[in-house]
């Protein structure tokens, strides 16, 4: 998967994570925690789980 769509894979993830944490589901945006990870690479379809560098990287471009 290129980085351009695992950038805009992050961004739709993120706010339906978003939303699903306002509407009262439990869970974390935390890219440190495992699971967090786990979860973005399953919704994304990445073969292995995204690495925490790379996951942290995509946070900060989000933020930005």
């Amino acid at each position: 998967m290129s980085q351009i769509t695992l950038k805009e894979s992050y961004k739709q993830w993120r706010k339906d994570s978003e939303q699903m944490l306002a509407d009262g589901f439990t869970g974390s945006l935390d890219c440190g925690e495992y699971a967090v990870r786990e979860d973005f690479s399953k919704y994304t379809g990445l073969s292995k789980v995204i690495n925490f560098e790379d996951m942290l990287q995509l946070e900060k471009e989000y933020e930005e």
